[in-house]
């Protein structure tokens, strides 16, 4: 037998299949968890900070300034130059949640532009729920979807048992 030598082209990308299935794992894990013991508001002052808190982190992890914010906020309702949001505005909302509590509508226009559900999450979880994102929804459709597929194979081969 000839030990002819492989040549691998280094240019080749290699496949993670491990990493992916640790992912779906890790998913798996997550969504079949307990929820956490639902966080009761002891007051409404506590409950205006916790929105601002969660509000302050998202716009931090989407890393746009308050103008840029302020800018899409307005460009996402459209509004008129009447009703136009302000960064003097937003700032008290967020730094003064107690005195100016953030208008519910205005967690849309957030949420949307920044692409994160850190409030909205909050939210659910005083009522032990969840929020997941696009990513998660599909993985979970595609998780259904599968083991939709194996029960059709099993009943077919049950099936097909039966006929002979």
């Amino acid at each position: 037998m000839s030990k002819k030598r492989i040549n691998i082209d280094p240019n080749q990308r290699s496949f993670d299949f491990d990493t992916s299935i640790q992912e779906y794992e890790n998913l798996r894990l997550k969504l079949l968890a307990v929820p956490e013991k639902p966080h009761r508001m002891e007051s409404y002052e506590e409950a205006c900070i916790e929105i601002a808190a969660t509000l302050k982190s998202d716009i931090r992890e989407w890393g746009g300034s308050r103008e840029e914010l302020v800018d899409g906020i307005n460009a996402y309702f459209g509004v008129s130059e009447k009703k136009k949001l302000s960064i003097h505005m937003l700032n008290h909302y967020l730094s003064k949640p107690v005195e100016y509590p953030v208008p519910a509508v205005l967690i849309y226009a957030i949420q949307h532009i920044t692409g994160r559900l850190g409030t909205t999450a909050a939210l659910a979880q005083a009522e032990e729920a969840r929020v997941i994102d696009k990513n998660e929804v599909r993985k979970l459709a595609i998780g259904k979807l599968d083991d939709a597929i194996a029960e059709m194979q099993r009943l077919k081969k049950e099936f097909r048992g039966i006929k002979r």
